[in-house]
């Protein structure tokens, strides 16, 4: 396919986890805009692999004036690219997916090429006096009078059998996936969606090291997002989150460090924790979604307030202790 110089992007593009760690860890649009440079690159070399060699990096960063550090970063902190060292080249396991869909779809289109469409020979019809420029007898017209009921009344039924199919037809598509045929995943409701970030530990963790939130981030998850849902409502961004992909995107750029919407978070997260703390709590103690703790321990409901920075709660005498 050399001729058609062009690669499928696709519509999930951006939820891949290596991309999201990426854009997190490195400037979003330089970094991206880098590996979109490398893919083109690989896309116009043959058999989809360039070299990665020192000085062929160097010659493409100064081509397209990059960042030297960024572009080998990009190239190989990130399992974005598939490094030969030993041959000192590169390939991208994203475009070879892709472009192996378009090489066999290509394939099929030119095999069914090769087979022709030449046109059915209809099947011949014996002559009739009409044909032949004579005048029909009486039997005559009374044959071709039957033939033409017998042909309308054929023409009725299978109208009447096709609109059935296109029925059964319609109420099947609604029910599966045309591609696949099984049957449609239910599109999960966006606030469901931003309750399941928390399932998904290892991508919080990493989000949260991005965020500049620190301990904040890790005791409050359950109220960050709460607040998370408040921010898509006010903008009425619910409509663009169908998948969890979608939710996992927009919330590492909602909690992007420096930018923002972080910091309306965290001021945002320090007066509801404010609001939350009972004013009766004295600034020994901390409240973590709801509950009073020091030193992340959790206070008993009932425990008076802790006296001293040093007091620590006795579970046996019931009291604070030294």
């Amino acid at each position: 396919m050399k001729k058609d110089q062009y690669f499928n992007l696709e519509v999930n593009f951006l939820s891949n986890d290596n991309i999201v760690r990426m854009m997190m860890e490195l400037d979003a649009a330089q970094s991206l805009g880098i590996y979109m440079m490398l893919l083109t690159h690989l896309r116009k070399a043959d058999n989809y692999e360039a070299s990665c060699c020192p000085l062929c990096m160097g010659a493409f960063a100064r081509m397209y004036d990059l960042d030297a550090d960024v572009l080998q970063r990009v190239l190989r902190e990130f399992d974005l690219f598939v490094l030969d060292e030993e041959r000192q080249m590169f390939r991208s396991p994203y475009l070879d997916r892709v472009m192996a869909k378009l090489e066999e779809r290509r394939m099929i289109n030119v095999a069914n090429g090769k087979k022709g469409g030449r046109p059915k020979r209809m099947g011949s019809t014996p002559e009739t006096p009409m044909d032949k420029g004579e005048k029909p007898n009486q039997n005559q017209k009374s044959r071709e009078e039957e033939s033409k009921e017998e042909k309308s009344k054929g023409n009725i039924s299978v109208v009447n059998n096709n609109s059935s199919n296109i029925k059964k037809t319609s109420r099947v598509s609604r029910l599966t996936d045309e591609g696949n045929h099984c049957p449609l995943q239910p599109v999960l409701p966006w606030e469901k969606l931003v309750d399941q970030l928390s399932t998904f530990q290892s991508y919080m963790e990493l989000a949260g090291q991005h965020s500049g939130l620190g301990k904040l981030f890790v005791d409050h998850q359950k109220l960050i997002l709460e607040i998370f849902k408040k921010h898509i409502r006010l903008y009425d961004k619910g409509a663009g989150l169908l998948f969890p992909e979608d939710v996992k995107r927009y919330f590492s750029n909602y909690i992007a460090a420096g930018s923002v919407t972080c910091r309306t978070l965290r001021e945002t997260l320090l007066k509801e924790l404010e609001n939350t703390v009972d004013k009766g709590v004295n600034r020994f103690e901390s409240v973590v979604d709801g509950q009073r703790t020091y030193l992340g321990h959790l206070i008993p409901a009932d425990a008076p307030p802790r006296p001293d920075a040093s007091a620590v709660w006795d579970d046996v005498k019931k009291r604070w202790a030294h």
